[in-house]
């Protein structure tokens, strides 16, 4: 294959890209009325994106997230994503939460 070619077809060459792993084990501790405690495993060399609700609220730099102002009696969802080198992971494990 001479250059001219290889120059040519380049736009259609796939590039992989490895994504962080996903945060494992994400869990949640016993809710009081506007707050809950999430942990997860860490994972090298990461920052965090916390979603409630399919919406990302806050990050964290470290594997675990006090999230507050919550709702009496409302049920959240959670995930949370790795952060390397500005790429995202896929989510974690879903944990739903309903406050006192």
């Amino acid at each position: 294959m001479d250059l001219k070619h290889l120059a040519r077809q380049q736009g259609s060459f796939l590039i992989k890209k490895l994504l962080p792993n996903s945060p494992a084990n994400l869990t949640a501790g016993t809710p009081t009325v506007t707050t809950v405690t999430l942990t997860w495993d860490a994972v090298s060399g990461a920052s965090y994106r916390i979603y409630r609700n399919n919406t990302q609220i806050d990050t964290s730099e470290t594997n675990s997230y006090k999230a507050t102002g919550l709702t009496t009696a409302t049920t959240y969802d959670f995930e949370v994503t790795a952060v390397v080198n500005g790429d995202e992971s896929v989510r974690s494990n879903k944990v739903t939460v309903t406050t006192e």
